[in-house]
């Protein structure tokens, strides 16, 4: 006989003999792999995380915890080595040498 459902919405059911409750044929629990990677790229195209959530009809929470577990996921960022020449900008030495003075 029928039990009610499951958190995931599954139908539940009770055995007579036992009374125990069982679901045959449950449903996964969760969002999918194509939502979870479509909120990624929707971040990496400059939606915030609440616009995501809004158009996605889904916790704003469960986005960022999909971009924080993906981040982590990622190598480390390689670190540029110092430069050996550095190339100066004209404008600061002819501002400072400048031959008129200003008039205001």
């Amino acid at each position: 006989m029928k039990a009610g459902f499951n958190h995931s919405g599954s139908q539940r059911y009770k055995c007579g003999e036992c009374q125990r409750a069982y679901t045959p044929e449950a449903k996964e629990k969760g969002y999918t792999k194509e939502t979870r990677m479509l909120a990624l790229r929707m971040y990496v195209e400059g939606n915030s995380q609440r616009s995501i959530a809004r158009i996605l009809k889904i916790s704003p929470q469960s986005v960022s915890n999909w971009i924080n577990t993906y981040v982590s996921k990622l190598p480390p960022a390689p670190v540029p080595q110092k430069p050996k020449v550095a190339e100066l900008d004209e404008l600061y030495t002819f501002l400072k040498r400048k031959k008129t003075k200003s008039t205001s």
